[in-house]
């Protein structure tokens, strides 16, 4: 899975001294105040959005306080279009903006080397090979690109992979096995990302085995709960909790790895309808939450599994045991106010919300959909569309109305690029 950034909040100094340079539109001589600006922004998006509803977008002066704050790096693509032209901006790193994952905007923590440091074929001397350091050098290399690349990227993964196994055979070089684990993990993430083809859990697979094998319990923990976050996807509740339950085995594993497996947890088991045992594990999650930082060893996978993650599951639970209206209530609020986040997460929030609303807003249930069909474009994330499928499909009894019927056309146009 996807390595998170370092996620520290630190004052957007370039985006304040955007601001301060400004001259106050009400008040002569002043340097514009949050509010204006906020106001500006609105403005701005009507100019640059004519005829749209855009009133979802609109912000006020808390909202640019918590972008010169730090605690949100990367506001919507329309909000980011109309910061820019209200402070002259080129670019959204000239105000500090940034992607907190992989995203297309993104810009490379490290760029990847024109040839590949370590193996460049399977002809190179085994001794290129010997450092399993080097090896997870450039994994952190390929983590850190943007969604686009990742199918050009699975290609120079698959031959990594294939050099790992070569250099495993007959058991020589045990110390490898953990290498293995994380770059089968990656590879993994990529195929249930970019494609509908059916190898992602076959590299999952091997992972989960590389990983026992290095003694690896962090990543084999994870490699469960992915295991159980794709049998979810596919429908099969059984094997979900058969996996969550595994990913919850006794061990030294960091606290957001746990919390993440517990909420994993949680939304088998709200599949299944059970519901005191969903509330548990939700809780049991949010205590986990609490030990972030206590606990030894480097979180390497679930950097993002925080609060609002934990919301988001709690959200999805409380829609599949019947209770959509508090749903609702949870995806509206963490839409509305986003610390950085995933852009991956915040389009299934979309599409889940979206099924909160199907049955009384078809429209703003299509809303949803075509929100969350806008972030699976700029992430290249085929996860986004195939949880936009259910939505869909439930929505083609209202085809004629106008919003419904751009969103399903949408989401086939979609499918088919994929």
């Amino acid at each position: 899975m996807p390595r998170h950034p370092e996620t520290a909040i630190i004052p957007n100094s370039l985006l304040a001294d955007a601001r301060r340079r400004r001259i106050s539109p009400r008040r002569a001589g002043q340097r514009m105040s949050r509010a204006e600006l906020a106001d500006a922004v609105n403005a701005a998006l009507d100019r640059l959005y004519p005829g749209q509803n855009l009133a979802a977008y609109y912000v006020d002066h808390r909202w640019v306080g918590k972008l010169e704050r730090g605690e949100h790096r990367w506001p919507s693509r329309e909000r980011r279009d109309a910061l820019r032209q209200v402070l002259s901006a080129s670019t959204d790193a000239d105000l500090g903006l940034y992607s907190p994952r992989r995203t297309p905007d993104s810009t490379p923590r490290r760029p990847i080397p024109d040839r590949p440091r370590i193996c460049r074929s399977l002809l190179d001397d085994e001794l290129a090979c010997a450092d399993p350091q080097a090896w997870h050098d450039e994994l952190d290399q390929l983590t850190a690109q943007p969604p686009q690349t990742w199918p050009e990227l699975g290609i120079r993964v698959r031959e990594r992979l294939e050099i790992l196994d070569a250099l495993q055979r007959g058991g020589t070089r045990p110390d490898l096995a953990g290498v293995d684990a994380r770059w089968s993990e990656f590879m993994s993430w990529i195929a249930d990302n970019t494609t509908i083809a059916p190898d992602g859990g076959v590299w999952l697979d091997r992972s989960r085995r590389r990983a026992v094998e290095a003694g690896d319990l962090p990543l084999t923990a994870y490699a469960c709960m992915r295991h159980s976050q794709r049998a979810l996807d596919n429908g099969d509740i059984r094997v979900a909790i058969t996996f969550s339950r595994r990913s919850l085995t006794p061990g030294p594993v960091p606290a957001r790895t746990r919390a993440l497996c517990l909420a994993r947890m949680a939304e088998a088991l709200a599949a299944s309808g059970n519901d005191d045992d969903t509330t548990a594990a939700i809780t049991a999650a949010r205590r986990e939450l609490t030990n972030v930082g206590a606990t030894t060893g480097d979180d390497h996978f679930a950097r993002h599994c925080d609060l609002r993650y934990v919301a988001a599951v709690d959200a999805r639970c409380r829609y599949l045991l019947g209770d959509a209206a508090s749903a609702t209530m949870i995806f509206e609020e963490l839409l509305d106010d986003q610390p950085p986040v995933t852009l991956i997460d915040i389009g299934l929030w979309h599409a889940h919300l979206g099924e909160c609303y199907l049955h009384h807003d078809p429209e703003r249930a299509a809303h949803h959909g075509s929100s969350a069909l806008r972030l699976a474009d700029e992430t290249a994330s085929y996860r986004i569309i195939r949880a936009i499928g259910p939505l869909a499909i439930a929505l083609r009894q209202h085809h004629t109305l106008p919003a419904v019927r751009s969103f399903i056309n949408g989401h086939r146009t979609a499918v088919t690029r994929q």
